[in-house]
């Protein structure tokens, strides 16, 4: 039991300088783990996107004629087609923040399992023209029932009434059940409602949304509802809804980059900080540990002793880093919820990783002190002052 007891000891000779030393790492391992975190999840949501699923927008992100309709579902390889549109709205405050989703009532649930919709709220929202589908969170949230009347402040969406207010009857809930976006609060809204009662861009829809009968030929099939409008004043660019997640994400900045990069300089910074502190921390103690040869302790024992000092004082401050980075990703998660964006948590390989890095980095900021511990001459040690 001697080596755990003398490796706890050499960790708090210099408390402060410890502390500070684990609040670096803290920090650091924090900073990993967030921004890990949120690069993973984005590129699990890039995976998952369907290959059999195309969406169509204009590159400039004009709307499209709803007019375009007939003549995409006559392409061939394309089973169905719906359409949405999309604005950002408020519940009686700006702390609210709903996003709303116009959409073809019959079609647009059909081709998305993900959303689960019970059959009767369904008939309903295809039924009742101001009938509106809300997010499970969001009516928890605000404790909406169905048979609710509720009004929407838009933002970005004006009524030819001269309002912002959109009126609704909640007429049923929906779920995505495993989907990061779970938490988004999200409103479905019967689109003749929206075209016929807004302001501008009438018969126009924000995006097209293809399901294809084979995923292998998403290429083909998109191209050929592009070459449809290669002439017209509305440009498409078609393509498979992984595609499109990640041109959205790349809208972003290219993430990953960002992400190493950070981390790398927070890395580096790290490593020559926990260098230098184990480094005087073995200049303190060449004394000590020339008294502990002559006690009997052998040179690979020493170096072992310095490493395993680096180790648990690296991982231990690394957990913590990575374990608050793990509380704080959710927290992040539902604040990019109320604007659209995926929930967040941070994926058990990152953790992983991490511990990974926080090893690494134990071994080689100590090894020089290591190196020199099990090379120190016992007459030498004792003769520096």
């Amino acid at each position: 039991m001697k080596y755990p007891r003398l490796v706890w000891t050499g960790l708090w000779r210099k408390k402060a300088r410890t502390i500070l030393t684990v609040l670096s790492i803290v920090f650091a391992f924090l900073l990993f783990g967030t921004l890990q975190g949120i690069d993973t999840m984005f590129n699990q949501l890039v995976d998952e996107g369907r290959l059999n699923v195309l969406y169509t927008r204009n590159p400039a992100g004009l709307p499209l004629p709803l007019a375009d309709l007939s003549k995409i579902q006559g392409v061939r390889g394309v089973t169905q087609v719906t359409y949405e549109s999309e604005f950002i709205g408020d519940y009686q405050s700006l702390r609210n923040i709903v996003v709303v989703r116009p959409v073809e009532t019959r079609g647009f649930f059909s081709d998305d399992s993900s959303f689960q919709v019970s059959p009767q709220a369904r008939a309903a929202f295809a039924r009742d023209r101001t009938g509106a589908l809300v997010a499970q969170s969001l009516a928890r949230k605000l404790g909406w029932n169905v048979g609710e009347q509720i009004s929407i402040h838009a933002l970005n969406a004006a009524k030819n009434d001269g309002t912002s207010d959109w009126a609704f009857e909640i007429v049923g809930t929906f779920d995505i059940p495993g989907s990061p976006f779970r938490e988004v609060p999200q409103i479905f809204m019967n689109y003749p409602y929206f075209d016929t009662a807004r302001v501008k861009d009438a018969g126009t829809v924000e995006s097209y949304e293809e399901v294809i009968a084979d995923a292998s030929k998403a290429e083909e099939v998109g191209n050929a509802i592009d070459n449809l409008f290669a002439n017209s004043p509305y440009r498409t660019v078609t393509q498979t809804e992984r595609a499109d997640d990640q041109s959205r994400l790349a809208q972003l900045g290219d993430l990953n980059f960002f992400v190493k990069a950070i981390v790398a300089a927070a890395f580096a910074t790290l490593l020559l900080l926990t260098g230098t502190t184990l480094m005087q921390a073995y200049r303190e103690r060449i004394h000590e540990f020339a008294v502990m040869k002559t006690l009997g302790f052998t040179d690979r024992g020493l170096a072992a002793l310095v490493l395993s000092e680096a180790i648990l004082l690296t991982v231990v401050a690394a957990v913590l880093g990575l374990a608050s980075a793990h509380a704080l990703l959710p927290v992040l998660g539902t604040l990019m919820a109320q604007v659209g964006g995926p929930g967040l948590t941070m994926p058990w390989i990152v953790f992983a990783i991490g511990i990974g890095f926080a090893v690494l980095l134990a071994l080689v900021s100590a090894l020089p002190a290591a190196w020199r511990a099990q090379r120190l001459s016992i007459v030498d040690a004792l003769a520096v002052r």
